[in-house]
């Protein structure tokens, strides 16, 4: 890799010091909801953020966080476009509510709460791609997959939209790793993709006889014949950090039916990936690593200001916060 990464390296790491503390989270924790606790929140790295948003609204300031991050990697990488691997989820996150949306004719101003600006394509100009039918302009495959999407909306089948879309952003994320070559989002890639037929056979296993889309995807570390049984996708998750590591959080998926442990458990794998590729200070895994630190510090403040403004008690705040993340 480049040797220009370095200055790239440098910086995010430097930056990365800045980020919400463990000392910080524990001060928000015993901080009274309200006033105080916007008092506090301006003593972290959200303080510029909170200032710069209309009515020092903390959810925003949040989300700008995010999305001065992935501006701050395009702009400093050498090569940003090759960063689109992780953008484009929210592009198809955004196609995904625009679809869905049309089941009841909601407009574009009735989305925008539900749309991310953390995408490739800001929402604005995708949604005009979608109203002028143009979206393979932006990459191929995207205007057939909005139509099928669509055209299960008006049937009625909402259930399975959010396969279409899974499929349609592996097969762009698939393609974008393939014409970048870059070593690091290769391997990053096919870490999305083990976890995400890890979730995928888990949830067939566990609901026989309904059929989820996509069923298998391609690009990972193992084949469908891997997976096949239940004791073999508990082998294949013991891989990733051991058995007893995942233990807690595939029991609350067997009784609940709920991912949020699961969830949890691989942005923490994924964390890994990035830390352990950053060890590499030509790779473009520390500016990876930068963005997950950064994504895990708004989950974690996002958190602490739900629970502290509804009432939530300390444990209760700790519990979510370990169930969002894991934060070790």
């Amino acid at each position: 890799m480049q040797t220009s990464y370095i200055y790239s390296v440098s910086r995010v790491n430097a930056l990365s010091q800045f980020l919400l503390s463990k000392n910080e989270i524990d001060f928000l924790l015993v901080t009274e909801p309200g006033e105080a606790l916007q008092l506090a929140l301006k003593e972290t790295y959200l303080a510029p953020y909170v200032l710069r948003v209309p009515n020092e609204d903390v959810p925003l300031a949040i989300e700008q966080t995010l999305i001065d991050a992935k501006r701050l990697i395009h702009r400093l990488a050498p090569k940003g476009d090759m960063f689109r691997v992780l953008w484009v989820q929210y592009d198809i996150h955004n196609l995904r509510v625009f679809a869905k949306a049309t089941a009841k004719s909601m407009t574009f101003d009735d989305c925008r709460s539900y749309l991310s600006e953390r995408g490739v394509y800001q929402p604005e100009y995708l949604h005009a791609r979608v109203e002028e039918r143009a979206l393979s302009s932006l990459q191929p495959g995207w205007q057939e997959a909005y139509d099928q999407a669509v055209a299960l909306v008006s049937e009625g089948k909402l259930d399975a939209v959010d396969g279409v879309f899974d499929t349609l952003y592996f097969a762009t994320s698939h393609r974008l790793v393939t014409t970048i070559g870059d070593v690091f989002m290769k391997r990053y890639y096919g870490a999305l993709v083990d976890f995400y037929n890890l979730k995928s056979r888990l949830r067939q296993l566990n609901n026989d006889g309904i059929k989820f889309a996509p069923t298998f995807v391609l690009g990972g570390s193992f084949g469908p014949a891997s997976i096949e049984t239940s004791e073999d996708t508990l082998a294949m998750f013991a891989r990733h950090g051991g058995a007893e590591y995942w233990r807690e959080a595939i029991d609350f998926f067997t009784t609940s039916g709920n991912f949020t442990l699961i969830d949890a458990r691989t942005s923490d794998r994924l964390l890994t990936v990035a830390k352990e590729g950053s060890y590499d200070m030509f790779s473009s895994a520390s500016l990876v690593l930068y963005y997950l630190k950064c994504r895990q510090a708004a989950a974690n403040i996002r958190i602490i200001v739900v629970g502290k403004n509804s009432g939530m008690s300390t444990e209760e705040i700790r519990a979510n916060l370990r169930m969002s993340y894991v934060n070790n």
